[in-house]
């Protein structure tokens, strides 16, 4: 799977890194870089800004661990009972959980489990289950530096699963339309894309072997259907080449120190 794009330098393949470092490290991450697509300023604001994980993005990483790592789950999330917070009782549960649990991602028992039915619905799955279970890696940090004219650019990634034999990636997708038309949307509207050509580089970058990128989509609701997917190679051939372009572009404004926003001209549009 080679875009021709620039062979960087300074490669680091960190397996073992916890997630929590993987985070704080300096590195430009694909959903950092689908924010600089929309523009610049958009990207600068969005690192000057605290966000609180939505519901959303707590059932996704919650799930994430009951998939990938299920021995360290019960070590990010936490359970919590409906009680009345208005009795003895439900005011001392509420106290005592918050002082256990504090730090951990709190879901509600019926979200445990949707997620444990969604968990099921992808081990049930006759080629997700393979792909899952032939990756030697899962929850992987992966960094690199893109060359460009106007300086290097630092990048990272942190791959779902990995399969060093074969060469596959494997990223895991929960949708609310898992369909063949309702996932091509979503690789548009949050340019997934992009995510598969950085992880790519990111991992040739570093000497590892990567014939195919996997999106193992699973619905959030019943019956939680479960479907995989790859983007066309003629299609990642775009995708690559406006990657590389907005790589290039970050690597000018962090030179520049200017980070517009849309066009300073009257842009035409076609309806």
């Amino acid at each position: 799977m080679n875009h021709n794009l620039a062979q960087g330098t300074d490669p680091a393949f960190c397996a073992g890194m916890t997630e929590s470092d993987y985070r704080k490290a300096i590195g430009l991450s694909q959903s950092s870089l689908k924010i600089f697509h929309k523009s610049a300023a958009h990207y600068l604001a969005s690192t000057e800004e605290q966000h609180e994980p939505t519901d959303a993005m707590i059932l996704g990483s919650v799930f994430h661990a009951l998939l990938l790592q299920p021995d360290k789950a019960k070590e990010l999330y936490a359970v919590k009972l409906k009680v009345d917070g208005r009795s003895k009782e439900g005011r001392a549960y509420n106290e005592s959980f918050a002082v256990e649990n504090a730090g951990k991602f709190i879901i509600n028992v019926e979200q445990e489990a949707q997620l444990f039915a969604m968990r099921s619905s992808v081990i049930a799955h006759p080629k997700a289950c393979v792909l899952l279970a032939e990756s030697d890696y899962k929850e992987l940090p992966v960094f690199g530096t893109y060359p460009t004219p106007y300086g290097d650019v630092r990048l990272k990634g942190l791959i779902d699963a990995y399969d060093s034999r074969n060469g596959f990636v494997n990223d895991i997708k929960t949708c609310e339309d898992a369909s063949p038309e309702g996932f091509k949307r979503a690789i548009w509207d949050r340019r997934y894309d992009f995510q598969d050509v950085q992880y790519g580089w990111l991992l040739q970058n570093a000497g590892k072997p990567v014939n195919q990128f996997n999106f193992i989509c699973v619905e959030k609701k019943p019956p939680f259907a479960v479907a995989c997917y790859s983007i066309s190679a003629e299609s990642l051939l775009k995708s690559a080449g406006r990657w590389e372009d907005l790589v290039i572009e970050y690597g000018a404004c962090t030179s520049s120190g200017i980070w517009k926003a849309y066009s300073d001209e009257v842009i035409e549009l076609s309806l």
